[in-house]
Parts: C-alpha cells; structure tokens; sequence
C-alpha cells in the first residue's frame, strides 16, 4: 500500500471519527466511547512576489523558489483531538492525530510529497502530584520557538533557526510541572528512534538502532512579578543520529539541536518582544553525512505589537551563521567553503477582518554577509527583497 494512499485512508479516518463525536445526542456506543473528540484545521493560503530573480533557499523554508512570484496553496489540514482532563486529580487520557495536504507539508520528516502525518499519538495523565504526563507516537520536536502552523507565529515567513531545527519524533515524552509559589517549572525529558526519520516512520533501516534523547525547562512568571507576569524562559535540546547517516550509520557522529528562547511582555499595553536561539552542532549539507566539524548558529529578535483585537504588528531581525552550505538546500561547490553568514529583517501586518481568518501582508530583506552572492540563484546578488500577502482560514 503506498503511502500517499494511506495518508487518504487516515483522512477519511479523521473524518468519520469526528462525525461521531458530534452526535452527542446519540445513544450509540461508538460515539460515547469518543465523546469529547474534536474537529479542527485549517487552510493556508499565499501570494509571494521576489524583486529580482528567485532565490532557492538561503533558510527560506516554507519560501523556497516554487513558492515565489505567484499564488500558492501552502497547506490544508485536518486533525481531531482529545485534551487531557484539566482535573490534574484523576487518571485521564487523550490523543491527537493530523493530516496535512500542500507543498509545505515537505517540511515534515512525515511526508510523501503533498501528503504528511503531522503528527499522531496518546496521551496519559497519572494522578501525581500536579499530574505527571506521558506522550508516545509521532509528535512534533520540543525543539523551536515558531510553532509549525504558520499563523501562530508572528510571521509568516519562518525563521533561519527554523531552518535548523529538529522535525518530529516517534518514542515517548514525560512531562511535570512544579508550581513554585506560583511560578510554574515545567520539565519534559524523552527517548525516541533516531534524530530524524524517513517517509516510512518505523523504518530502520537507514539509522540502524541508534536512538536520540530530549529534555526541556520551561519557567512562566506569576503575577506578582508585576507587568513581568506571563514571561517565559525555555531551553530544549535534542541528540541523536539523523535518518541520512548512510550505511555506516554506527560510525557517524550525533547530531545536537538546542534551542532557547525569553518571551517578555513591556511596560505598554499590547506590546512585547522576544528572542530565540538555535544552535546546530555536526551539521550536515543535504544529502549528506553529519560531519564532526560542521555547525551552526541562528539569533532572531522579536518585537510586537497587538494594537487592537484585530491588528497587529510584528518584526524580526535575526542574524545566521554556519559551516559552508549549512543553509543551502542545493549546495554548489560553486559558492566555494565561504562561511554562511546572513542577515535578515521581516516586518508583518496582520488584520482579522473576517471571523476565523487571518490576513497577513509581510515585506523580508535577507542579506548575504559573506560576499558570495547566494541571495540568487544565479550568484549575482547579496540581497533579496519579497512581499508575500496570506490568508489562513481556521476552524
């Protein structure tokens, strides 16, 4: 069976699932047993336009060359969901499964070209304390600050430190939270299969036994910290040996994803900044080995606004650099082993003029500050400008 046809038959899951869920009134057995599931998703639009020729990829993830310059769908998806009971008293358990359909859907381990698992698995809550977690399947990395549904970032566009990060996981995840005084400590430690997997999610066969491990700290300001209330403090990292390290996967380095980040809110109303970290050591150019010496460093600055209910305004300065060819996603040995360095600003508008859609207007200058002229492809420019307009209808 192939994939794609199996990611349709999930769809179809979803949906037939959902649909029971709905009829609470009913007395069937079936949808008793799945009361409290939940249908949501959505569908994510673009228009993008380059001044000047396209640029392949430079960390433009989900803004690579085919996305340029015209109209785009960039992801559909569908996911049905049952959160864990709030009471953290009693045992409770939950699940999530999600199904994308759209060219980014590439950006996930997970996919077989438009088709992608985003994510599927279970939870489990035992009654410890303030109720001790427990997460096994397929779910996404607790590696990043952007979130992987575009629309809850405050830009469209995604980061050079979503660039490196680490895509999804399949093992298992266990997660307390302390409340410390009202400070609230929140620890996540886990083990699953190899850094990062193929199309085929239980596959082997490339990454030989190997596994990779995680853990996170997540720290939340109390009230009484004043106009500080609600900061948050978060560090993650990720170790283990990527799907692609070939036959000699035994012999090849692990790599290492660590990402932090500080979300502050200012003293005036509706405005707040943040900045985020990610760093990449035995990086690895794609379609190749991680190699010992290969790394990489990406910073990125936020500063937004929420003006009104309905608009807001957001900019992101960041700064990448790495070992040659860390952020191309088609290396040529024509750029020469010039360290990658870039600069790179974002400034977006969003209004929500329509319930349940958002609309995004963003304008992003990316520079290239090592003088090879990587900000086209044909090697003639060291900086690229774009617009891109978006609209995300969620449901």
């Amino acid at each position: 069976m192939s994939t794609r046809y199996s990611f349709s038959l999930i769809a179809l899951g979803l949906l037939l699932a959902a649909a029971g869920a709905q009829a609470e009134e009913s007395e069937n057995q079936v949808a008793t047993v799945v009361s409290g599931t939940t249908l949501s998703g959505y569908v994510d639009t673009s228009m993008n336009w380059q001044f000047g020729d396209k640029k392949t990829s430079a960390g433009r993830v989900n803004d690579p060359a085919k996305h340029q310059n015209g109209f785009n769908l960039n992801t559909a998806q569908l996911r049905v969901s049952r959160e864990l009971d709030e009471d953290a008293s009693t045992w409770s358990a939950g699940y999530a499964a999600s199904v994308l359909y759209g060219p980014t859907s590439e950006e996930l381990s997970y996919s077989d070209g438009n088709f992608a698992l985003q994510h599927a698995y279970i939870d489990l809550r035992a009654p410890l304390g303030n109720g001790l977690d427990f997460r096994f399947g397929a779910f996404e990395s607790i590696i990043g600050f952007e979130a992987l549904e575009t629309y809850e970032n405050p830009n469209f566009s995604r980061s050079y430190g979503a660039y490196l990060e680490h895509g999804e996981s399949v093992g298992g995840l266990a997660s307390y939270t302390f409340d410390i005084n009202d400070w609230l400590l929140s620890v996540s430690a886990g083990v699953a299969n190899a850094y990062d997997n193929p199309i085929t999610i239980n596959d082997r066969s490339s990454n030989s036994s190997r596994l990779s491990y995680m853990g996170s700290v997540d720290l939340v300001f109390p009230e009484s910290t004043g106009f500080l209330e609600g900061t948050e403090l978060y560090a993650a990292i990720v170790n283990g040996l990527p799907a692609d390290g070939g036959m000699d996967a035994d012999s090849q380095p692990n790599v290492t994803n660590f990402n932090a980040y500080l979300t502050m809110p200012l003293p005036v109303t509706g405005l707040s900044w943040a900045f985020s970290y990610d760093m990449l050591a035995n990086s690895h150019r794609h379609g190749a080995a991680p190699v010992d010496s290969n790394w990489a460093n990406a910073y990125a600055l936020y500063l937004i606004y929420e003006a009104t209910d309905k608009l807001s305004f957001a900019n992101r300065i960041e700064y990448a650099e790495g070992s040659a060819g860390t952020y191309e996603q088609d290396f040529e040995t024509a750029w020469g082993d010039k360290q990658d360095q870039f600069i790179a600003n974002t400034f977006t508008v969003s209004y929500k003029l329509w319930e349940n859609v958002i609309t995004r207007a963003e304008f992003r200058w990316d520079h290239d500050l090592s003088g090879s002229h990587r900000m086209t492809d044909d090697g003639s420019r060291n900086n690229s400008f774009g617009i891109t307009g978006n609209i995300c209808y969620i449901f």
